[in-house]
């Protein structure tokens, strides 16, 4: 299964660019490609019942190292992020 992705703002601050996304997890971990080279940072707001959730940038959810992904890990149905993520 695969979370639900929305890009909801893509613009540039600096030399940065900078993405929005909402993201509603169905299934414990899964990933996605932000369409960037690499992710130099990201800011997450949870709104989840789940403890110990990890999002990792430029990784899958196996640890193998994926420039521009984001992986998302310990996650219950339905639990919501809102991810702004900033690369080049």
């Amino acid at each position: 299964m695969a979370y639900t992705t929305s890009l909801n703002v893509k613009t540039v601050l600096g030399n940065q660019r900078v993405h929005m996304y909402k993201v509603t997890a169905d299934a414990a971990s899964d990933e996605f490609d932000t369409g960037l080279d690499y992710v130099n940072h990201l800011s997450a707001h949870q709104n989840v019942t789940s403890t110990n959730v990890s999002v990792l940038p430029n990784v899958l959810t196996a640890a193998t190292a994926a420039n521009g992904y984001i992986s998302i890990t310990g996650c219950a149905s339905g639990d919501v992020f809102f991810l702004t993520v900033y690369g080049v």
